[in-house]
């Protein structure tokens, strides 16, 4: 893993220096030299979020994650999220780089207060599209601000990748970004230092692979990261849950990051 840290802020600048497009005007981080530098050039950018996958678990499970271990042995840093570390905060922050008080995003179904990513393709009449699960961030905030909305009726890795296929077939967007939910259901069910998530994490490395696979021909560069973290909860919740997130704990707040 990387040691160098940055924060979820520079997110939003770094994909707008890959699109030659200006950052949004209330962004608060700067391009990360390393992720723009190896992705010049490239004239279209996705972004890959399986949720809820911290650097706490990263580090417990990688060895069962062969493809994206292999990428992080070449390309590899830490994104330190912002403050709560929640979905919609999270992904609000990596389309506009800026923080929950910037944004005003608390909840998937909020109003942008500010410039996002979206706003920007849009402007350069290019075209953009997020895709999650119906009713979760990727759906409600990331799709239904995008020009292109993604959302499918199941949550798997399977078909958010079957999804993220199918549009870029037909509509071949220049910035796309995408939830992969599972992974982070199944932290919240049993705990991300259960082995009961192994199953989980083999497959979204599967799709990962499939989908880098599939992308990178066609002038994509890839940026895989996480929202937030999770940690074990010492007492399981009223919900039934065994993880959580939402704190500024280091299992909560590290993310890994790399890109190809």
């Amino acid at each position: 893993m990387g040691e160098k840290e940055y924060s979820m802020m520079d997110v939003a600048s770094s994909v707008c220096t890959i699109l030659n497009l200006p950052s949004p005007a209330q962004t608060e981080g700067n391009p990360i030299a390393e992720i723009v530098s190896s992705l010049d050039g490239l004239r279209k950018v996705a972004i890959l979020v399986p949720d809820g996958m911290g650097l706490f678990t990263w580090d417990l499970w990688r060895h069962k994650m062969p493809y994206l271990d292999s990428l992080h042995t070449n390309r590899s840093l830490i994104l330190r999220s912002v403050m709560p570390s929640i979905s919609p905060v999270n992904f609000a922050t990596i389309v506009s780089g800026t923080d929950v008080e910037g944004h005003g995003i608390l909840i998937r179904t909020g109003k942008f207060k500010c410039e996002t990513l979206f706003d920007l393709v849009r402007n350069a009449s290019r075209k953009s599209a997020g895709i999650g699960q119906d009713s979760y961030t990727g759906c409600e905030l990331m799709g239904k601000n995008a020009d292109i909305c993604g959302c499918t009726r199941e949550g798997s890795n399977y078909d958010i990748a079957a999804k993220i296929i199918e549009i870029v077939d037909v509509y071949e967007p220049d910035f796309l970004i995408a939830q992969f939910i599972q992974v982070d259901d199944s932290f919240h069910k049993c705990g991300p230092s259960s082995p009961s998530v192994v199953p989980i994490l083999a497959d979204m490395d599967t799709r990962m692979k499939e989908l880098v696979e599939y992308l990178r021909p066609l002038g994509y560069g890839i940026i895989i990261l996480s929202d937030h973290g999770q940690h074990d909860l010492p007492v399981i919740s009223p919900k039934g849950n065994k993880g959580g997130h939402g704190t500024d704990s280091p299992e909560d707040c590290l993310v890994p990051c790399t890109w190809i």
